[in-house]
């Protein structure tokens, strides 16, 4: 699996599962503090769209730092690399030898990456710096995912709002984002080789903790408004 494929898997994660949960909170305690139907489908609109703008910003935002900021070391090594060439063998050679090689291993390795630089560069970023250079971030498309995701995450615990009486709407919510919980911590079990149901549990106690707390604040703003 390549390092882009798990950079999505884990926007898309991330960003459903942030949907689902901080949505359903959200819904739960407009429901529950204004008995208004109108009130939460306005309020899913607006944290749908706006949470939605806010954590894809902030992963292209986040994203493009990390690149530029991996770039001006690879920046800085390419410099030394050519400035400096004896310095970099010498950090080569270390390198190696920490790591077992005999000294006439290292010298044939030395040859040939000191045969072309971009091979030089690329084994001193991965073995030195930790980076590989052809899996830098990739800022807008892990943005658009991670967007998109919170959207799909996000509608699921709102749509219950446009078809049914508020009373009936808000248990089919939660127990539509519990099962898209369940559903999306059970696909993360199986791609990481962990047990799909303890992974799928995990999600939905989160969640199940989130609106609970959504439902309590919204309850208790309700007695509040009311006493004032």
């Amino acid at each position: 699996m390549s390092d882009h494929l798990r950079t999505k898997i884990r926007d898309t994660v991330f960003g459903t599962q942030d949907g689902l949960v901080s949505t359903l909170g959200a819904l739960t305690g407009i429901a529950a503090g204004t008995q208004s139907e109108k009130a939460v489908i306005i309020a899913g609109f607006v944290i749908v769209a706006v949470e939605s703008l806010s954590m894809a910003a902030g992963t292209y935002l986040s994203s493009k730092s990390q690149r530029q900021y991996l770039q001006k070391l690879l920046d800085e090594e390419w410099q030394s690399i050519t400035d400096n060439p004896e310095h970099e063998r010498q950090e080569l050679l270390e390198m190696y030898r920490r790591r077992g090689f005999e000294d006439h291993e290292i010298d044939m390795i030395a040859r040939r990456l000191f045969s072309n630089k971009q091979w030089l560069l690329e084994d001193m970023a991965h073995k030195e710096l930790g980076i590989s250079i052809d899996r830098l971030e990739e800022p807008v498309s892990n943005a658009f995912v991670m967007g998109i995701s919170y959207v799909i995450g996000g509608g699921i615990p709102v749509l219950p709002y446009f078809f049914l009486p508020l009373n009936q709407a808000m248990p089919v919510s939660m127990a539509g984002a519990a099962l898209g919980l369940f559903a999306l911590g059970g696909a993360k079990g199986k791609l990481v080789n962990a047990s799909w149901w303890i992974s799928g549990l995990e999600m939905l106690l989160v969640a199940g903790l989130a609106a609970a707390i959504g439902y309590l604040i919204g309850s208790f703003a309700k007695s509040i408004v009311g006493f004032i």
